[in-house]
């Protein structure tokens, strides 16, 4: 994005307010004030119950029926989680390669392929989400908020000429994409604009008595989000936080991270005694999947090398398996042997 692009956009944020033009006509939306809001959710509960009423189904029935007629199952399902998992992995590949660049940007083809895969998917879940009542009320909320918050020459526009689906289909395409917004928060003018957001001379937006717009409260967020970054302990380098791949890597790593030391804090918490502690295995029982995944996240890299060993084996034999099968006891019990050899050896 160029500087220029940049200014526009940012000073169309700070107003709050959406021009559109088409075929000669020029209209301006703005954000509703907070009792427009609350006339805007209001919209939305009295469709959503009218929907209920006229037996329309929720979310959760339309998928339950989509899945009756095999249009979107279970497995299909599990597709979304599998490339939503695929697709963190190789954001933390990118971010663990950076210094690689052909491997790094051969990841990013890779990353690029899954979100497309993820939308096309996501699509297909939601195609007949526009007849719930959740898609509906959706639906009845955008244009009373067109209807009430669109003027044309200073007065509420009447839409003889435009009608409000159309307006909100050209309302939709300003929105800013998550891309546009990031690079907006991280570089000027917005930058200097948020440094100094705390002196008088300042006014972030221009909008009074008027709630934030979507691009506002976006702007905002990740506005917050870089700064914390450059606060960060662990600060990544300007390379990675100027690009969205490296970063969101980034971040899931620090997430992990955290999650990590957190569960050895908990887990230390849980076993204060000293025999447990100093152990060099430690069986603890997990009330379900979450705290088993929690469990797991404690062993370090050889831990969890010996636990999918074990694993293989007990599968193989069953409960004929005992200890002299798991290949790390072998190893072990080899390792003491030839040091036994070695002390006895260095004793004559």
């Amino acid at each position: 994005m160029k500087h220029y692009e940049r200014e526009l956009f940012v000073s169309r944020v700070r107003s709050g307010a959406y021009f559109i033009e088409y075929d000669g006509i020029r209209l301006k939306i703005v954000t509703p004030t907070i009792e427009g809001e609350m006339e805007l959710n209001e919209a939305y509960n009295i469709a959503y119950e009218s929907a209920i009423e006229d037996d329309f189904m929720t979310e959760d029935e339309n998928l339950k029926w989509m899945d009756s007629r095999g249009l979107w199952t279970g497995e299909d399902e599990d597709t979304i989680k599998t490339v939503e998992k695929d697709l963190e992995k190789l954001k933390v590949e990118i971010f663990n390669n950076r210094n690689q660049a052909g491997l790094r940007e051969q990841i990013r083809k890779y990353i690029r392929a899954a979100e497309k895969k993820l939308s096309e998917e996501s699509n297909r879940k939601n195609v007949f989400i526009q007849n719930t009542c959740e898609g509906v009320a959706t639906v009845a909320r955008s244009y009373e908020y067109i209807k009430t918050c669109t003027f044309y020459g200073g007065e509420k526009y009447d839409f003889n000429r435009l009608s409000m689906e159309f307006v909100l289909s050209l309302f939709q395409r300003k929105l800013l994409t998550e891309k546009q917004t990031r690079e907006i928060a991280r570089e000027e003018p917005w930058r200097s604009l948020w440094a100094l957001r705390d002196t008088n001379c300042i006014q972030l937006f221009s909008q009074k008595d008027r709630e934030l717009s979507v691009d506002q409260k976006n702007l905002l967020v990740w506005s917050k989000m870089y700064e914390n970054i450059q606060e960060s302990m662990d600060c990544p380098t300007d390379d990675v936080i100027e690009d969205d791949d490296l970063l969101d890597g980034w971040f899931i790593v620090q997430r992990k991270k955290r999650d990590k030391e957190r569960a050895e804090s908990e887990f230390e918490n849980d076993t204060k005694n000293e025999k447990i502690k100093n152990s060099g295995e430690i069986f603890v029982m997990a009330s379900d999947r979450k705290e088993a995944k929690r469990v797991e996240s404690l062993n370090d890299i050889n831990g969890d090398m010996v636990r999918k060993q074990r694993l293989r084996t007990v599968r193989s034999k069953g409960k004929a398996v005992s200890d002299l099968d798991f290949q790390d006891v072998k190893l072990t019990m080899q390792d003491k042997s030839n040091q036994m050899f070695k002390d006895n050896f260095r004793g004559r």
